[in-house]
């Protein structure tokens, strides 16, 4: 169900609003929810990496294809994957710094207990820019974003799922920081 809507939304979006490139929400393919994640798993090259292709390739688009949990080698990861105008997957992050809260008397969740954490530093060439790709929390360490933009990155898109607790918190604050330390422009 949430990969028909993504579809059409997608569709939506390069056809009637002209979008060159479309970024997806962070776990836009299940429910956000550490109890489920591992049902919803899928290889990388599994039914969602293949309709994202399919669809940036139809619609001569790039897809930042959010997060999605990724089964690989026996660990479960927070993957976004990224496709180019041509349908060809031209990267793929792992969300580095897992989200692990314990508010008192509020919100706790800990991605740790069904994830694993990604090690390395994204950044695709694209027609448009050099792209930096980062997974919600991930913004949140100036060290990672630092390193897109000494690798070329012009642009850094950080899909993410922030809760009304942490969410106003990091965000806009954050993301601003984060384009004036670094000069680059973020998404």
């Amino acid at each position: 169900e949430n990969l028909e809507k993504a579809t059409k939304l997608i569709k939506e979006a390069a056809n009637e609003r002209k979008a060159h490139i479309v970024v997806l929400p962070e776990m836009f393919n299940c429910p956000y929810d550490t109890g489920v994640m591992a049902d919803y798993s899928e290889e990388e090259n599994g039914e969602t990496a293949r309709v994202l292709s399919s669809l940036a390739k139809d619609l001569g688009i790039y897809i930042i294809g959010g997060s999605i949990p990724e089964k690989y080698n026996g660990s479960i990861y927070n993957t976004s994957l990224i496709f180019d105008n041509f349908g060809k997957k031209i990267g793929r992050h792992r969300k580095i710094h897992l989200f692990d809260v314990d508010i008192k008397n509020g919100i706790r969740f800990k991605e740790s207990d069904v994830l694993s954490p990604g090690n390395e530093i994204t950044v695709v060439q694209t027609m448009y820019c050099k792209m930096g790709i980062a997974i919600c929390y991930d913004m949140r360490f100036p060290e990672l974003m630092r390193s897109m933009v000494l690798k070329g990155a012009e642009l850094i898109i950080v899909p993410a799922a922030f809760n009304m607790t942490t969410g106003p918190a990091h965000w806009d604050t954050l993301l601003k920081i984060r384009a004036l330390d670094n000069q680059v422009y973020f998404v």
